[in-house]
């Protein structure tokens, strides 16, 4: 059977995998059937792989390390098929998807459905879309009867949606620690035409402004802290947008808006403790997310933004407290031989790959750049991630398949 039979028999079995898997409402954080679709996962990956194993994250593991993750068990499936090169490449997709939502019009959210060369469902392209194109590749390498030039390693994790620390941190730091894989490919939306090397970091924080409660009869009575808040927030927002306008990675970035580190304001705000309306509020809260670039650290941004929160809120004579929710990493490498393998593969497929680019989010891709190890973001694109009538363009699934099957099967692309 030829190269371009094996990647459509690959490609037919991804569309139906991923049918299977949207239909499988695998909700973060909550863990929702997270079971069930480590099941199935299992189940498949035990007719066309080597090797699989589920891999049940520890109790006090979760509870110590995953703050945001529901109560649900968090399973990681494991599967392995043996190469001949002696190297191995990784495989990495998250299975866990943001809820379905409001506001769709082709089909409910866990009802697959294809319509105008697209396949819809919550997941679709983020990232079950990824999973599913991989699984097509190690399908057809199996329908081939022949080994793979590389070890292949497929990893399908829980808890990307929620910053993956029982997810691929846990396979990093406590499964393949003394074990890295030589090269590892995330399949997430970054489009066939351009690969990530690396993503934005975040620092998340929780501004609660103090005033003092009255009652809304006698306003004077009472410091409204909703007012304080507000000022507060816009006075912080003049004073550090020019802070980061100056700065500029080197890294590109798509769209090149991102190139700076950015800062949003208020995606949460309220009441402490919830408000009425005849009812001074006494301490409002607003909420910051801080957007870093590679050339910036976790640790250095603190820094930075308390400095110009301290010099705003010590200008306006306001009492506050600062509490930190989430923070990650950027990430950035330099894949050398991966790309220039992955650029010969998509050749094959007409499919022509540009230069690396930094992804303006957050990806599990850091677990692996910390630790040296040669790491690309590569999947389907589209802008409809976490978005109502989420789709993958069935076209790119099947190029996807190809190109996945070229690069594990075909070793000229390595030369």
């Amino acid at each position: 059977m030829d190269v371009t039979s094996l990647a459509d028999r690959g490609y037919e079995y991804s569309v139906d995998l991923l049918k299977k898997l949207i239909e499988i409402p695998s909700v973060s954080p909550s863990g929702e059937n997270y079971d069930k679709i480590s099941d199935l996962l299992y189940k498949e990956l035990s007719r066309i792989a080597d090797s699989v194993e589920v891999i049940e994250v520890p109790k006090s593991y979760q509870s110590r390390n995953c703050k945001s993750a529901g109560e649900n068990p968090r399973y990681i499936v494991l599967g392995r098929v043996k190469g001949l090169s002696g190297k191995r490449i990784h495989f990495n997709g998250h299975y866990d998807v943001v809820p379905g939502g409001q506001g769709w019009t082709v089909t409910d959210p866990f009802k697959p459905v294809i319509k105008d060369g697209r396949l819809y469902g919550r997941g679709a392209i983020d990232m079950k879309g990824g999973i599913a194109a991989v699984m097509g590749a190690v399908y057809a390498v199996h329908e081939s009867g022949s080994q793979p030039y590389h070890d292949i390693e497929l990893a399908f994790v829980p808890d990307e949606e929620i910053g993956g620390e029982c997810g691929t941190g846990y396979l990093v730091e406590e499964v393949l620690a003394r074990n890295l894989p030589d090269y590892v490919i995330i399949p997430e939306p970054s489009g066939l035409n351009h690969p990530w090397h690396g993503h934005k970091g975040l620092l998340w924080a929780k501004v609660k402004v103090k005033g003092a409660n009255a009652h809304g009869s006698t306003p004077w009575r009472g410091k409204n802290a909703f007012l304080l808040g507000a000022r507060l927030s816009l006075e912080l927002l003049s004073a550090y947008t020019p802070i980061l306008s100056r700065k500029r990675s080197k890294y590109k970035t798509i769209p090149e808006e991102s190139m700076h580190p950015t800062i949003m304001i208020g995606g949460e705000a309220g009441v402490t403790g919830g408000g009425k309306t005849n009812q001074v509020p006494g301490e409002f809260y607003f909420t910051i997310d801080r957007r870093l670039i590679p050339e910036e650290t976790v640790d250095e941004v603190k820094k930075e933004f308390e400095a110009v929160l301290r010099w705003v809120g010590h200008g306006l004579g306001l009492d506050y407290t600062v509490e930190y929710t989430a923070m990650m990493e950027p990430a950035i490498n330099e894949p050398g031989e991966l790309y220039r393998a992955l650029v010969k593969a998509a050749s094959i497929h007409g499919v022509s790959v540009n230069e690396p680019i930094v992804c303006p989010g957050g990806l599990d891709l850091r677990y692996y750049t910390s630790r040296g190890v040669k790491t690309l973001s590569y999947g389907p694109g589209g802008e409809v991630a976490h978005a109502p009538d989420e789709y993958i363009s069935l076209d790119e699934l099947k190029k996807l398949v190809g190109i996945f099957y070229t690069m594990v099967s075909d070793k000229t692309v390595w030369a």
